[in-house]
């Protein structure tokens, strides 16, 4: 692998393996097949685990076995919430072969309810997913809990903070409105930042810089722009300061603001952000290459 040693910190295994999720919504064969060729590939390194629905999970083990593989990373998502996390973790456990990184548990809210209600029911759906991670052996996997950008303040921050788990932001999705502005997610860091509490952000991230998609026109955050950002929230940067950061679309200044990092700052930026759910990796590899900031050996 080639890379400078800043953008090497900043980027290892920033990525997890989302690929059974939309828009790549891949066949489990295919999703399993594509893990493999990122953990063969030079850009390895970049690859976190697999992430999988706790639904899944037969058809997992099915295409490890056709596979060959002895072993996967796995970072579990619990789709059916607190309720379901000691069963699909007693299903975890009686394959040796799932290797259990992260346990993602999603809260539910009523999109409809009033700010004061939305943020009253986060912080019972925050209690009962850390209830449910505090009852089950984790033995070392990380525990995600998803949140809704906007579902901030004590009452829903402090649960996570206090049981040292992590966050989940969600940052695009299948619709115009799935996707935050700049201020609001801005807003998101900032407190992320000054709790110290570490989180992944997922959907919408499939490229380096800012931009518009091209088919659907809907602004995506870049992956590089978020670490920025967060590098600017850990070093007490405003929300308007960061927000600037999340807008910047000119991919070669984005990218000299990584290779400006010093390792110090590197580290300290992937202590809170820990990676990104992609359906893509090809993608993020593509546009690093582009920029400069890594390159295929030989």
């Amino acid at each position: 692998m080639s890379h400078t040693s800043t953008a090497g910190t900043l980027l290892r295994g920033l990525f997890d393996d989302a690929s059974l999720f939309p828009p790549a919504g891949l066949p489990m064969s295919e999703a399993v097949d594509g893990h493999v060729r990122h953990r063969e590939a030079w850009y390895s390194y970049l690859t976190g685990p697999f992430v999988c629905p706790e639904t899944r999970l037969t058809q997992l083990r099915s295409a490890l076995t056709a596979a060959g593989l002895a072993e996967i990373d796995l970072s579990l998502i619990v789709t059916a919430g607190a309720q379901a996390v000691a069963d699909s973790l007693d299903a975890v456990a009686t394959d040796p072969r799932l290797r259990l990184r992260s346990v993602e548990v999603p809260t539910r809210l009523d999109a409809t309810a009033g700010q004061d209600l939305a943020t009253d029911l986060a912080a019972r759906a925050v209690a009962e997913v850390v209830a449910a991670l505090d009852a089950v052996p984790l033995a070392g996997a990380a525990g995600y809990i998803e949140i809704p950008l906007t579902a901030r303040g004590d009452d829903i921050l402090r649960p996570i903070e206090e049981h040292r788990y992590r966050a989940k932001l969600r940052t695009g999705g299948q619709a115009a409105a799935a996707f935050p502005d700049e201020p609001a997610l801005a807003a998101a860091l900032v407190e992320l930042a000054d709790r110290r509490i570490p989180f992944k952000c997922t959907a919408g991230l499939h490229h380096a810089v800012r931009q518009a998609a091209a088919d659907t026109g809907f602004e995506h955050h870049g992956f590089l722009n978020l670490l920025l950002a967060v590098a600017a929230a850990a070093d007490g940067a405003s929300a308007e300061d960061v927000a600037s950061v999340l807008a910047g679309p000119d991919g070669d200044e984005v990218a000299a603001g990584i290779a400006g990092l010093d390792p110090l700052d590197a580290d300290r930026v992937r202590a809170l952000f820990i990676s990104v759910g992609t359906c893509s990796t090809d993608e993020p590899v593509a546009d690093l290459v582009a920029l400069g900031l890594i390159s295929e050996p030989g």
